[in-house]
């Protein structure tokens, strides 16, 4: 029972906003891996199709759950703190899926062997409107907080009625585009040709949501993935 007081008791401060002080910075951490708290990366069509181009395949890991185009992910922390920011609900500044990890692969047409890297512990950046990740290319060295993609706010952070009328913290996230130095990291670890290149930087990633229910469940594990 205090388990549960405490983590509505967290839900009902991001919901509330805080009332924090426009001009300070100190950010709080709150643990939610206890809570039914998500994150659903959806890739589009269009990416979908990108993908196909080199064979390329997404393989979920770590505690990352789904196939054939859609990620979900626990999120297992949020960071509270000032924000001159419009749309972001709740003071949240910074929200992270720590374990969560995406494998993209394909077999190299010159060597034969499997390629690619592995995106993990990824986190969303509200101050800088980018999603970030731990990136690893294949026999090399993890880039930390990686800036993986711009995005843009289809529903900011806010407290919504499921199905059921039930409240629940609900976000949009649209959008989705590389960044420049990870389009570079991704023709670099893929050995992508330079028609595959234009691709990828044309593409629309799709969306993620993210949903948080005022419920409990069985912890889900926080610990950083690690590629092997």
């Amino acid at each position: 029972m205090k388990r549960l007081l405490s983590c509505l008791r967290s839900v009902a401060l991001v919901a509330a906003g805080l009332g924090i002080a426009a001009g300070a910075h100190a950010q709080t951490r709150l643990s939610i891996n206890g809570l039914v708290a998500d994150s659903v990366q959806t890739f589009s069509a269009d990416a979908l199709d990108a993908f196909s181009l080199k064979d390329v395949s997404v393989t979920a890991r770590g505690n990352t759950a789904g196939a054939a185009g859609s990620f979900r992910m626990p999120i297992t922390e949020i960071y509270l703190g000032a924000s001159k920011y419009t749309g972001i609900g709740g003071g949240v500044v910074k929200g992270g899926s720590i374990g969560s990890a995406l494998e993209i692969t394909r077999i190299s047409e010159e060597s034969g062997r499997r390629i690619g890297l592995t995106l993990a512990n990824f986190r969303i950046d509200y101050h800088r409107k980018l999603v970030l990740a731990d990136v690893t290319p294949w026999g090399g060295k993890t880039v930390p907080e990686q800036a993986v993609y711009t995005y843009k706010v289809r529903r900011a952070m806010a407290t919504e009625p499921d199905a059921s009328g039930k409240l629940v913290l609900d976000e949009r996230l649209v959008g989705l585009r590389l960044t420049p130095s990870m389009i570079e990291r991704f023709t670099q670890a893929l050995e992508l040709d330079e028609i595959s290149v234009a691709v990828i930087e044309s593409t629309d990633f799709g969306e993620l949501r993210q949903k948080i229910d005022i419920a409990l469940r069985t912890p889900v594990s926080a610990t950083p993935y690690v590629p092997q």
